[in-house]
């Protein structure tokens, strides 16, 4: 009887010590939280949404891009550049505004109105300094409707000429002004004349660049495949390092976990930044192909790491004790 009595008391100690005990780890699992949020991402889901929404949001560029026609497009005054504006009168050769040879670091930009179709003609010219190292010249036609023609007179008996028709026993036509960049040799203390007139208007406008270095490289670019990578912000960034700029700039561990509120922040400010940073890439790139000017694209994986600082999910915390 004693040794039952004895096991009976055995049992139900051993039961308070596990209900002791269940209760014990039920109050401490009710402490337990993650200090970040229960709401978490693992960083390599991040990364990938982070780059679908730079996909879908870098679009905006892109449809910019393919509905601006290069006839309508304005290129920007630059500070690259220096600026020479038509000033009349300047209708024949005898006063033809004079401008300054361009310099080894800046090009010049010759801008004007033609008022009418036959009776308004302007004409500008620039010596070749005695003493430049340079052979030749460059230029373009950067925006404009208007006939240019580029002429050489070695001598300047050209400035006696009252008339809009160059004297060719003493004056070499070298060649119309076009959108792509042409080019000419050039002897010490040459005249180079500019003609621009209305061909079919009656009005029209020029804005010609002219440079000792060649202007950009638009003219031996293949627009087209330029265009089509462009339409690919994979392909113009390279899906190969692309990421890897993301997972750099922003420090997103693909193997780490994150809040949910941090990503849907950094998803958020993507809304607004990656639309802007492709409208600003677009115009970069419609400077290039229409007005010569150095294309450097920006980088969205880098902007969007810049803009995203995803919170790292914190530890399990029992009471005052992290696990």
């Amino acid at each position: 009887m004693k040794q039952k009595t004895d096991s009976l008391k055995n049992t139900s100690t051993k039961n308070i010590g596990v209900y002791l005990c269940i209760s014990v780890v039920c109050t401490l699992f009710a402490q337990c939280k993650y200090t970040g949020g229960y709401d978490i991402v693992k960083g390599s889901k991040a990364l990938n949404e982070i780059k679908k929404k730079m996909l879908s949001y870098s679009s905006v560029g892109t449809a910019v891009l393919f509905s601006t026609p290069s006839s309508s497009y304005t290129c920007p005054s630059t500070t690259s550049a220096t600026v020479v504006t038509d000033t009349e009168p300047n209708d024949t050769y005898k006063y033809a505004q004079k401008f300054d040879f361009p310099s080894d670091s800046k090009s010049t930009r010759i801008q004007g109105t033609i008022s009418k179709k036959d009776s308004d003609y302007d004409i500008f010219y620039m010596v070749v300094p005695s003493n430049t190292t340079y052979t030749k010249f460059y230029f373009k036609g950067i925006s404009g409707n208007a006939a240019c023609w580029v002429l050489n007179n070695s001598d300047g008996s050209e400035l006696n000429n009252d008339t809009q028709t160059a004297n060719f026993d003493v004056t070499t036509y070298i060649d119309k002004v076009y959108s792509s960049v042409s080019s000419s040799g050039i002897n010490h203390s040459d005249y180079i004349f500019f003609y621009c007139f209305s061909s079919t208007t009656d009005g029209a406008t020029y804005d010609i660049e002219l440079s000792l270095t060649e202007i950009g490289s638009s003219s031996s670019t293949n627009t087209s495949s330029l265009l089509n990578s462009f339409s690919s912000l994979d392909s113009l960034l390279s899906n190969q390092f692309g990421p890897q700029v993301l997972q750099m700039s922003a420090g997103i561990k693909k193997d780490k976990y994150y809040t949910k509120s941090s990503l849907d922040e950094c998803l958020k400010e993507l809304k607004t930044t990656i639309p802007v940073e492709s409208l600003i890439n677009t115009y970069n790139l419609l400077n290039y192909l229409n007005c010569g000017i150095a294309y450097k694209p920006m980088n969205p994986y880098f902007v969007a790491g810049w803009k995203c600082n995803l919170q790292e999910a914190g530890w399990i915390q029992i009471g005052d004790l992290g696990l």
